[in-house]
């Protein structure tokens, strides 16, 4: 049966998982839409410090807690915002970091950003959708281009400089509420499905898992793929990493069960 080409950033064991329940923390506090996510990050990424590859879709109404991620790696934010206004938002950004100040006339978006201590190159807007395939989508009336997933990472990776040509995610975080309110799901699908696993990932869901069933099933694949809820705040959601594939201990083209999935955990509660 064929696997997953799995881009595994982090292969986490017992004490690992343990680590990761107990220690969550909140960031982006300061600002209007703090998220869930791993207390002492960087214990988690010291191996890959500022080769750590952060990817950023849509924006929240704070941009604190993407700061507070990168500021804590040392790492580029790169950021796809979905449409002119987000872009703006995030140039914003990137001037009070880069003058050290905040005008009392700028927006509100940017409000305690002049407290984060990110180079003004770490902040790097992403021009196109990281995809399915080349093209253009409409969202809110606009047009967003779109580029292939593989080619946007590879693009991304090459700029860091990784090793051995590396393509990978290692933190994501997708927010399209204020643009696209289920743009989250295509997404999230299209990673996957494409074989990337970032080892941490948060997300603000449009509507709630247990409420929406489109959502459900997103959140369950998401779940049956490898990734373990750790900790939610409201709608944000934040996910590991573990390895633990549930599609790939079954057959799919057998018809000796309805269920392969329940059919397999039968089977391994029987031979306890």
């Amino acid at each position: 049966m064929s696997t997953v080409p799995a881009v595994s950033t982090i292969t986490p064991d017992s004490s690992f998982n343990s680590f990761i329940n107990d220690i969550t923390t909140m960031i982006g506090v300061k600002g209007a839409d703090p998220f869930p996510v791993i207390d002492k990050l960087w214990d988690v990424f010291a191996g890959k410090g500022i080769r750590t590859v952060f990817l950023s879709i849509g924006t929240s109404k704070s941009p604190l807690a993407d700061l507070e991620i990168s500021e804590s790696l040392g790492c580029p934010l790169h950021i796809c915002a979905l449409n002119d206004s987000e872009k703006a938002q995030w140039q914003e950004v990137s001037t009070v970091l880069k003058e050290r100040k905040r005008d009392p006339s700028a927006s509100s978006f940017t409000e305690n950003v002049d407290t984060k201590w990110i180079l003004p190159k770490n902040i790097r807007i992403v021009d196109s959708l990281p995809w399915w395939n080349n093209g253009t989508i409409d969202i809110s009336g606009g047009t967003l281009s779109t580029q292939k997933l593989d080619t946007a990472i590879a693009s991304m990776c090459s700029a860091m400089k990784l090793k051995d040509g590396a393509k990978r995610i290692d933190v994501l975080k997708i927010d399209t509420t204020q643009s696209a309110p289920g743009m989250e799901i295509p997404i999230l699908n299209c990673i996957i499905s494409a074989g990337y696993r970032p080892s941490v990932v948060l997300v603000k869901w449009s509507a709630m898992p247990d409420i929406d069933l489109t959502t459900t099933i997103a959140a369950g694949h998401l779940q049956c793929s490898g990734y373990s809820l750790v900790n939610v705040f409201e709608d944000k959601f934040l996910y590991y990493f573990n390895d633990d594939n549930l599609y790939e201990i079954c057959s799919w083209e057998k018809c000796t069960s309805m269920n392969p999935i329940a059919n397999e955990i039968i089977k391994a509660s029987s031979r306890r």
